[in-house]
């Protein structure tokens, strides 16, 4: 009797179940982990450990051609400022009350709610141009005896603070409307070698942060009997003001040269963000300024412009703080981001107040794409025989899941080897994917491209290692 020869080097499969988000690498990624992806797009940690498309969102007003401030009265309102000069708030029936007109149509604002020995809790508003703004529940008007050219406004500790050029100003304890009584109200200069001036300003870590585009600075004390202003560092700063999102007391910030943390005390950090540091390299620095941080109290998101040619934010970079992973968003060219109630909100530059949540882009499907590292065998330079292929995903009605391979370790050389469109009813469905593409490949890459909700579970590979060659 003949009995069949096993084939030799076949391995058992090998199964990825737990996705960790993105890392953009300086090479083709082979060192990589293999539940890491090269490139992340559209894709979010909704379902961690698996991947699922990102959240839409819906278009809930569009005023002028871009939004130049969010704020928040009470955790209960949105406010809204337009480069038509107009200042609106959105009602709960999802109509639009126009509040003040005739405001800046390019300078940017920033928004803190303070009461003091005010009758109610107030949003108070600056842009550096107009008279600094407060909104008592019911109308918009001038913050009485506010320092003229104030910006940045924030609050700490039953005191406003904004900022003049290279000025820190402070309201006197509890009274928003006195910035001049001796020994209560008044103001430290930020002075700095180089010159510059002073482009952000934010409460956290029991203190206020300032900000120049090279440097950070922190002041301690509560009343200027305490004050110190000290230098955190002296080669680290920020794109702007609204590119510094507060999450657990901790400012997470855009730099020109990374992504920040700073929890006080200590010099910023951004070893959290080294996964995505190719991103921040690929800013197109002329337009750095645009850059937006905001955060929906579960994932923190900055905005960046990517790309030589981006004249807008068109890359949101999403964080799992939890799970410590990224992922990318495109198509939104975003520039205010705010939570209020239980949304997340992002203005685009095209007057348009989007309320993240849904299935779709207003209406539009959402293309997601994850491309994996080059799977090869235990050595680089040994050939493989790919035998079979698997991938898990949820793939609802209406939804559908193409998946690509390439023999080569980077570039675009695709081959589409399925296409699966979920039928009425069918969630979950396994994809037996031909490999006669990539046969005796050194590097064998995949690329999912979903179009809708789509969640992928697993990807499994077995393959057989052949003999190492001369």
């Amino acid at each position: 009797m003949v009995y069949w020869r096993q084939i030799r080097g076949i391995s058992d499969p090998i199964a990825i179940r737990q996705f960790d988000g993105v890392y953009k690498p300086d090479d083709e990624g082979f060192n990589l982990p293999e539940n890491l992806f090269t490139e992340l797009i559209n894709f979010g940690p909704d379902e961690y450990p698996a991947i699922s498309t990102r959240p839409g969102y819906t278009v809930v007003g569009t005023f002028g051609t871009g939004v130049l401030g969010f704020g928040a009265w009470e955790d209960q309102e949105l406010h809204a400022i337009f480069n038509d000069g107009s200042w609106r708030r959105l009602n709960n029936d999802g109509t639009w009350t126009s509040l003040a007109t005739g405001l800046s149509t390019s300078a940017e604002w920033s928004f803190c709610n303070f009461q003091g020995n005010l009758t109610e809790i107030n949003l108070i508003g600056a842009n550096g141009t107009d008279p600094i703004k407060r909104y008592n529940g019911t109308i918009v008007q001038d913050l009485a005896n506010a320092p003229a050219g104030g910006n940045y406004v924030t609050t700490q500790a039953n005191r406003l603070y904004c900022a003049v050029a290279n000025i820190i100003k402070f309201s006197a304890l509890r009274k928003p409307s006195d910035w001049t009584t001796v020994n209560d109200a008044g103001e430290v200069v930020h002075e700095t070698p180089d010159g510059e001036t002073i482009n952000g300003l934010k409460a956290g870590n029991g203190n206020v942060t300032t900000f120049k585009p090279s440097s950070t600075y922190e002041l301690y004390g509560k009343g200027p009997t305490s004050y110190a202003l000290e230098k955190i560092a002296a080669d680290i700063g920020v794109t702007g003001n609204k590119a510094v999102a507060v999450y657990d007391d901790v400012l997470h910030y855009t730099s020109t040269d990374g992504l920040y943390h700073y929890a006080g005390g200590l010099r910023s950090k951004k070893e959290f963000s080294i996964p995505i540091q190719n991103y921040i390299y690929g800013m197109n620095q002329a337009q750095k300024s645009k850059c937006v941080s905001g955060s929906d109290e579960k994932y923190l998101y900055f905005g960046i412009p990517y790309g030589a040619g981006a004249t807008q934010n068109n890359r949101i970079i999403q964080y799992d703080h939890g799970h410590q992973t990224w992922y990318t968003w495109d198509n939104i060219a975003v520039t205010q981001m705010i939570k209020v109630g239980e949304y997340l909100y992002l203005g685009d530059a095209s007057g348009r107040v989007l309320r993240v949540g849904g299935t779709t882009d207003n209406g539009s499907a959402i293309t997601a794409t994850a491309i994996t590292k080059p799977f090869t065998a235990k050595s680089i330079s040994r050939k493989q025989q790919w035998f079979k292929l698997w991938v898990v995903a949820s793939i609802p009605s209406g939804s559908s899941l193409s998946v690509y391979v390439s023999g080569a370790a980077s570039g675009e050389n695709w081959t589409l080897a399925k296409i699966m469109a979920a039928d009425t009813n069918i969630q979950y469905r396994e994809i037996l994917i031909p490999t006669n593409s990539i046969s005796a490949a050194n590097a064998v890459r995949l690329k999912l491209v979903a179009t809708g909700p789509v969640t992928i579970h697993e990807i499994t590979r077995q393959l057989r290692e052949l003999p190492m060659r001369r």
